[in-house]
Formats: structure tokens, C-alpha cells, sequence
């Protein structure tokens, strides 16, 4: 075959071929891309990608056969007589395979030798030569290219395939010539093919100034005397109700009441950053509250989660939240609508922000003056902490006035409390309590089934979840464990129990331990449900001391009374109260607050963290005001019932875990 050169132009296609991947040794399992030049008939000119790199593409051979033989297609075919434009898209085609070479040369200098000549003596790209097996040697210390090689790779993938396309088409326009005017069209577009992909991206500039639009529609001040920012509270909730009220104004009426949950929490995004946020969610369903898009950031501060941060890095944002408290309402449109604040949070930021001390603390309850050596007792009446011992601010507050005291005079109240709201509105989070009683019940079965935690952890993975069990190196050979997420932990709740009669556990309270993980389990659906049943305040409270008693009389040394903590308590005598006021306690979950910071960390981590607490929550607003662009997420119906719901997706993971092993 034939090509024209015009001015340095490439070489002979003659002299080029692309040879596909069953030609290279398969001793070297890697994916070639190879390009002879002028060499002799013993050696091969070819670059070495390991595997590990370019993942499920390497592993897939026709895929790697169809991209690395283009040139076969396109260029050996001797039946095709390029025309000049073809020519030079033939020449671009050939110099970004080139182009290959010399990039992932360049892109880490462990992996300069991988580009390698394949002959008796075997000879690198720049010269140099070196034995088979010290070539070996070079091999094995290679492992993976450097990210920009990969993503390099990715990209030619795509750009090699506009280019085969452009080919076609150019080829095509010889074959089929047509009329004068309409051969001078098609040339036309066929020279204006690559500009037209290289203009399909925006231009920077235009990208950054829309980008600078839209943070301007938001009002962001400075904290002073910290690296952090906050909105106005009050106008941010008239702008989510007015955006929801014209999504379905049905839902809101003038006299009705408009729940506002505000919450807290600490966020460690990198080894060196912590960060606090402050933020507040509508409590109706157009609101999406269990979701990270549903919650909205009012503050953020770089530093550490305590009273000291809290209190004067969002001091304004407080002001503004007892402002809203005493007046009761908020003005949309035109139209005044009642709110009523709420605030849930951990453990640990509900008693920084009712100035409390630590959950380890003697009283450490948020809710009652209960002591912690009395935690453990449920033989009192569901009302006897609710009334006398019950915390209101106005005790808050002359106990802290007390500070300096014993313990027994101030009870816990060291700090002002932080915010007006009262302490029958600042709501346990369920998340939370399931996540800290499931952590206990853990611990406590690990501890059990030593020194055979081996059979622990299979069971455990058989529940669809990875966990581990190993002896800490930097503890004295402390035990430690995967740390499982909110969804595992449920996932093990359900379907662990059924298997622990087979876990090497002590006979004599075998039974007691099974009942307790399935009765925890029925405790939870029923306190955590949306819609619970009519007697369901009173069904909690009586299922959760039966629950805590047989937690006692478990004989080993996770079941004390000391380790029955404040979320054990709170589940029995404040949930119920909770839930017969309010309805239910899951429109209070912080669920949506972890989605929310989860998203907030990676809108940390896609700023230059100059100013990283203003990128937050600028971030975040231009992401709201552009959710009408989102993507759908497609309607999936599952038809294959026996795969879904009798087992067969369970059955075919454990076989694929089983075939992972070998």
C-alpha cells in the first residue's frame, strides 16, 4: 500500500503495523500496544502497560484485539487507496500512537524501560541494552504506571476512534465522489472534523465566569478569628420554602407549622483538617430530609468539634436561630408560615450544645439529671425522668451558674446552653443510637467467641459484608475490627442471628445472646419506622427494659451495668416520650446529615483549600441552584423475581467470593 508524504511526513505504511495482542508472549500478561518501525524481522517495537493499570479494558480480549488492530483495518488493507485528506488523518493516526510512547516514557521514570525492543539481545527505546533476565527484574519491580499515563491511555482510546470515524468518512467521500458541489461539501466537513471535536468543550473562561455568577447570588460572610463561613439562616430557609411551595403548594398552608431540623457535626475530611458544619433541613416530604441534597450548610469552621469552636465560631448563626425561636414564623412571598425548630444531632454535639459535659461523664443524659451508676436501673416508671429529674434551659442555666461545685450540684452543666431552643425539641437521633448499641453488642460477641474470632469472621462476611478481625500492632496487641457502615451493620443485624448457633460461643448464655441481637432488631423497625402503630410509644418502652434486663443477664464482661450507656437509656425512657409528642422520631434522623457531609467533604477536596470552608458552601449552593439539570436516575423494574427475591443474587455473590479465594 501507498501513502503520500507531504513535507516531513510519515513514515511508509508499509513499515507500520499494529500487532495484535496474541502476538506478544503471554509470560509478560500485560496489553501491548505495538508499533513496528524500520527494524529487523528478529525484534518487535512494542510499549508494556501491566494489567493492574487499565483493570477490566486489560482483561477483556476483544476490546484490547479491536483497539490495537486499527491499523489493520485501516492501513493494511491493501484494497483501500487513500485520498490526500485521508493521507493526513492516516498521518495523525499513526502520530498519536506514537504520541503514546513518548507520554507514558515520560510519566514516571521506573516505567521508561517498559517500551522495549523483543529480540535475543533485548534493547531498549533509548539505546540501551539489557539482558533477558535482569529485564525480568526490571519487570517485577514494576507496579502500575503513574494516573496521568492511565488517563492519558483513556483518552486516546476515545480520540483514536473520532479519528477512525473521520477515516471512514473521508474514504467514503472518495468512493461515492457524487456531483462537483456536493463532493466540495463533504470535504468541507471532513476538514472541519477535528476542530469541531476540539470545540465541543466549553471555553475556560466561560466556564469560570458562569461559575462566578452564581456564587454571587449568595450572601457568604466571614467568621472573624477563624477560617470558616456562614449564611444567613433566615433567608436561606425563605428561599427553600418558596422553591418547595412552588414545587407543591398543596402542602404548605398559612396556619400550618413547619418543622426545621437543625443539626451538627464534626467531619474529619483530611489527616491534617477538621471541620464543623452547621446545618438545617425542612421536615416535609417535598424536602427530601433523608437526603444529602435536602440538607442545607448555614456554617462552617475549620477546628475541632468542641464548646470553645462552637460557641464563638457561630455565635452569629445562634443569634439568628433564638431570633427565629421568639418570633415564630417566617415571612415567603408575602405569605407568613409558622415554623418550629427542632434540633438532632450525636450524642456528643447535643451535650456541647446544651453545654453538658462528655457522654463518659457522670451525667451524661441530655435529657434527665439521671446518674450514671443508675442507668442500668428500668424498674422506675416511664415518667419518673420525664418530670422531676427532667432538664428544661432554665435548669440549665442556674446549674451553670454552679460550675466550680461538686458534680452533684451542677450535674453535669458546665457550659450556657448554646441556643434557645428547648430541650423537649433537641431530638435523639436514631442513626445514632442504632450505630452506638450495635457497636456494644459487637464488641462484646468478639470478646465471646475469643480465641476463635476466625469463624466469627466468616460468618459475618456471610452476611454480604467485608470484615476483619486482627491485633493491633501499635496498642500492646489490642483487637481491633472493620469498622462497618450504618447499611452493614443492618444488613449483619438481620441475618447474623440465625446463624450464631454455630459460632463457638460459651453454652451457658448462647441462647440469651442470639435473642438479644433478634429482639434489638425488632426494637429498632419499631422505633425507627415513619409511620408506627397507634401504641407504639408504650410497645418501645416495654420491649426496650425487657431488652436491657436480658442484656444483664448475660454473664460476661461486656453485659456490666457500667457499660449500659446514656443511648441505652435514652432508648427506654426518652424515645417513647418522643415519639407520643411528636408523631415519630425517623423525620429527626441525621441520616441525611451524613449523606449531606459526605458531600460537602468532596466539594472540600475539589477546591484549591485556600478559603476551604467559603468553597463548601459555595459549592453547594451552585449545586442547588443548578438541580434542575441533574440526571434522572432510570426506572429499573426487576423482572427476574427468583434472582431479586428468592436468593439468587445472594447464591451468586457467595460463589463469586468463593472463586476470589483460589
Amino acid at each position: 500500500m501507498e501513502s503520500t508524504n507531504h513535507g516531513e511526513g510519515p513514515v511508509a505504511a508499509s513499515k507500520r503495523r499494529y500487532i495484535p495482542l496474541n502476538d506478544v508472549l503471554p509470560p509478560l500478561e500485560t496489553l501491548v500496544v505495538a508499533i513496528e518501525g524500520s527494524v529487523d524481522p528478529d525484534g518487535v517495537c512494542c510499549l508494556s502497560i501491566p494489567n493492574r493499570v487499565l483493570g477490566d479494558w486489560a482483561n477483556n480480549r476483544e476490546k484490547n484485539t479491536s483497539f490495537v488492530a486499527l491499523a489493520n483495518e485501516y492501513i493494511e488493507d491493501e484494497a483501500i487507496t487513500l485520498n490526500p485528506e485521508a493521507a493526513r488523518l492516516e498521518d495523525l493516526l499513526y502520530r498519536k500512537s506514537l504520541g503514546v510512547v513518548s507520554k507514558v516514557r515520560a510519566a514516571r521514570g521506573v516505567n521508561r524501560k517498559n517500551a522495549l525492543l523483543r529480540s535475543t539481545t533485548i534493547t531498549i527505546l533509548n539505546g540501551e541494552t539489557i539482558s533477558a533476565a535482569d529485564l525480568q527484574s526490571e519487570l517485577n519491580e514494576v507496579t502500575y504506571l503513574n494516573e496521568e499515563a492511565d488517563a492519558f491511555i483513556e483518552g486516546l482510546q476515545e480520540e483514536v476512534q473520532d479519528l477512525k470515524d473521520a477515516l471512514s468518512e473521508a474514504q467514503d467521500s472518495q468512493n461515492n465522489p457524487g456531483d462537483d458541489a456536493a463532493s466540495e461539501n463533504e470535504d468541507t466537513v471532513d476538514l472541519r472534523v477535528l476542530y469541531i471535536l476540539d470545540s465541543e468543550l466549553p471555553r475556560s473562561r466561560a466556564v469560570k465566569k458562569a461559575r462566578t455568577d452564581l456564587n454571587h447570588t449568595m450572601q457568604l460572610t466571614r467568621i472573624p478569628g477563624h477560617e470558616g463561613a456562614y449564611r444567613s439562616f433566615e433567608r436561606s430557609l425563605c428561599e427553600q420554602l418558596s422553591t418547595m411551595i412552588a414545587q407543591d403548594a398543596t402542602s404548605f398552608q398559612p396556619n400550618q407549622k413547619i418543622k426545621v431540623r437543625i443539626s451538627g457535626d464534626g467531619a474529619k475530611f483530611s489527616r491534617t483538617s477538621s471541620f464543623v458544619l452547621l446545618s438545617y433541613a425542612i421536615l416535609m416530604p417535598v424536602g427530601r430530609y433523608l437526603s444529602g441534597i435536602g440538607n442545607h450548610t448555614i456554617a462552617v469552621v475549620k477546628g475541632a468539634e468542641d464548646y470553645d469552636t462552637i460557641s464563638t465560631a457561630f455565635a452569629a448563626t445562634f443569634q439568628e436561630i433564638d431570633g427565629l425561636q421568639q418570633l415564630g414564623f417566617v415571612a415567603v412571598n408575602g405569605v407568613s408560615y409558622n415554623i418550629e425548630l427542632f434540633f438532632s444531632s450525636d450524642m456528643k454535639f447535643m451535650l456541647t450544645m446544651l453545654g453538658l459535659n462528655a457522654a463518659n461523664s457522670i451525667y451524661a443524659c441530655p435529657k434527665c439529671t439521671v446518674h450514671r451508676d443508675c442507668r442500668w436501673d428500668v424498674s422506675k416508671p416511664e415518667s419518673y425522668y420525664s418530670t422531676t429529674m427532667a432538664r428544661t434551659l432554665v435548669t440549665l442555666r442556674r446549674t451553670f451558674a454552679s460550675h466550680g461545685r461538686t458534680a452533684a450540684v451542677h450535674q453535669g452543666s458546665v457550659n450556657r446552653p448554646l441556643t434557645a431552643i428547648p430541650v423537649d425539641h433537641m431530638m435523639i437521633d436514631e442513626l445514632h443510637l442504632f450505630l452506638r448499641i450495635f457497636d456494644v453488642m459487637l464488641r462484646n460477641l468478639i470478646k465471646m467467641s475469643e480465641p476463635q474470632t476466625q469463624q466469627l469472621v466468616a460468618y459475618i462476611r456471610s452476611c454480604g459484608v467485608s470484615f476483619t478481625i486482627w491485633e493491633s500492632e501499635s496498642s500492646d496487641g489490642k483487637v481491633e475490627w472493620t469498622s462497618l457502615t450504618g447499611e452493614a451493620k443492618k444488613k449483619v443485624l438481620k441475618l447474623l442471628p440465625s446463624k450464631m448457633k454455630d459460632i463457638p460461643l460459651p453454652n451457658a448464655f448462647l441462647d440469651d445472646v442470639v435473642q438479644l441481637w433478634k429482639d434489638f432488631e425488632v426494637l429498632y423497625n419499631l422505633l425507627s419506622s415513619e409511620t408506627p402503630p397507634p401504641n407504639a410509644a408504650d410497645d418501645i418502652h416495654l420491649k426496650a427494659k425487657r431488652w436491657i434486663q436480658l442484656f444483664l443477664r448475660i454473664k460476661s464482661d461486656g453485659h456490666q451495668k457500667k457499660f449500659v450507656t446514656p443511648y441505652f437509656h435514652v432508648m427506654v425512657y426518652h424515645v417513647p416520650d418522643a415519639i407520643r409528642q411528636f408523631g415519630n422520631i425517623k423525620q429527626f434522623s441525621c441520616q441525611g446529615v451524613e449523606k449531606h457531609k459526605d458531600d460537602s467533604k468532596r466539594n472540600y477536596f475539589s477546591s484549591n483549600h485556600w478559603d476551604a470552608p467559603a468553597e463548601i458552601m459555595l459549592a453547594e449552593h451552585r449545586l442547588e441552584l443548578l438541580q434542575q439539570y441533574a440526571r434522572e436516575k432510570r426506572h429499573y423494574t426487576k423482572h427476574a423475581a427468583a434472582y431479586w427475591h428468592e436468593g439468587g443474587m445472594q447464591e451468586m455473590r457467595s460463589q463469586m467470593r468463593e472463586t476470589l479465594k483460589y
